[in-house]
């Protein structure tokens, strides 16, 4: 008997509705004008933001009744912000959709950020949280502490940096600033005429074309550098490594086995040298690889 009563319930608890997920306590749309912006500043939650073809942003958010999300106009645009009728504002969780053309900053303590779809300027910063930006132009922005910071397809002049965590940016076009500490730095399908890529206790990876009379800098304490370039390359290289060594499926003009090493300046040239490449790490190795950064297998 008691065998069937445990069976039962089992089979009333697995056919028993899903609850679904709680109504939104906030659900706005405000209609916007062509060149407005948007400020968003959460203290804790997840903001998420997409993109549509209307003059209008519609603001949905999950939050505590005692948690109020705050949707005003202001002579630049619009603002979105949280406060809490007892104390501080709790966390809330927005799914924000705003023109492709409006430019936005995002700002958070525990804030998980993505936007997506944005065709203009972005600024995301967080304390403790992940920052994903797909898309942007003109200057976009992404930075956190405790978090990883992902930038894809952006267009313009780039700044991603964390302290903690990774940094990867991938199909991005224009001038680029990555740095962290404690993460390493991937860069893939890179098309830039500047980036300087900088980190502490990590390695650093860029596969992309080289442009002539462009500008690379990398540097790292503790990682690796690697480089996945196309056959017909133009560049000067200018490296040092103390520690680590150097390898290059590609025959360098000028460079003699050996150099480089133990901190020493050595320089190595491809084709006509157009580009300006400097590579520094102290207790990792430097690799320029054809293509693909990764060995294929058998090499």
């Amino acid at each position: 008997m008691e065998l069937t009563v445990i069976t039962l319930a089992l089979v009333l608890a697995q056919a028993a509705p899903r609850q679904a997920a709680p109504p939104p306590q906030t659900d706005e749309t405000i209609a916007v004008q062509r060149g407005a912006r948007l400020n968003i500043n959460n203290h804790a939650g997840e903001v998420i933001v997409r993109s549509w073809e209307k003059d209008a942003v519609r603001v949905v958010a999950r939050h505590q009744p005692r948690t109020r999300v705050n949707v005003r106009p202001t002579s630049a645009g619009l603002s979105i912000g949280t406060s809490g009728s007892m104390g501080p504002a709790g966390s809330v969780d927005f799914e924000i959709t705003a023109p492709a053309w409006m430019a936005m900053r995002i700002e958070g303590t525990f804030n998980f950020v993505t936007v997506e779809g944005v065709q203009s300027e972005v600024f995301a910063n967080t304390v403790r949280g992940d920052v994903i930006i797909k898309g942007g132009s003109g200057v976009v922005t992404a930075k956190s502490v405790e978090g990883e910071v992902r930038v894809e397809g952006a267009r313009g002049k780039v700044s991603a940096s964390s302290v903690n965590e990774r940094v990867s940016l991938t199909g991005v076009s224009g001038d680029i600033t990555a740095d962290t500490v404690n993460g390493d730095i991937t860069m893939t399908a890179i098309d830039s005429r500047s980036v300087d890529a900088t980190t502490v206790n990590g390695d650093i990876t860029f596969e992309g074309k080289l442009a002539d009379r462009g500008h690379y800098a990398f540097s790292t304490h503790n990682g690796d550098i690697a480089m996945g370039l196309p056959d017909n390359t133009n560049a000067t290289f200018t490296f040092r490594n103390y520690q680590g060594t150097f390898s290059s499926d590609f025959t360098l003009e000028g460079y003699t086995r050996g150099d480089g090493q133990r901190g020493r300046r050595a320089v190595g040239t491809l084709g006509n040298g157009g580009a300006d490449v400097n590579l520094e790490t102290f207790g990792g190795a430097i690799r320029l690889r054809k293509g693909s950064v990764a060995r294929p297998r058998g090499r």
